[in-house]
């Protein structure tokens, strides 16, 4: 008998994942404000290079946040073996 988790799972991983994407993303924003504008690009060229980013971070956390949400839920529910 194969174990599979039930639909809407790791729906709490797509929030850890969207928070974790947003927090760095919000991050790099503010430290952008302190720099200055060296080359000059228009602000369609940053809003398509921020959205670029976003969406490669979000995809390469994707893993990572799987992982910790099942080592959440085994850390919060132990599996034991059935006897």
């Amino acid at each position: 008998m194969r174990y599979f988790r039930e639909s809407g799972y790791y729906i709490g991983a797509m929030i850890v994942n969207y928070a974790v994407t947003m927090g760095i993303v919000l991050g790099l924003f503010l430290l952008s404000l302190l720099l200055p504008d060296f080359w000059g690009t228009s602000v369609n060229f940053k809003l398509a290079g921020a959205a670029l980013l976003t969406i490669a971070i979000s995809l390469s956390l994707t893993r990572y946040c799987r992982s910790f949400w099942l080592a959440m839920d085994y850390w919060m529910d132990p599996w034991t073996p059935c006897d």
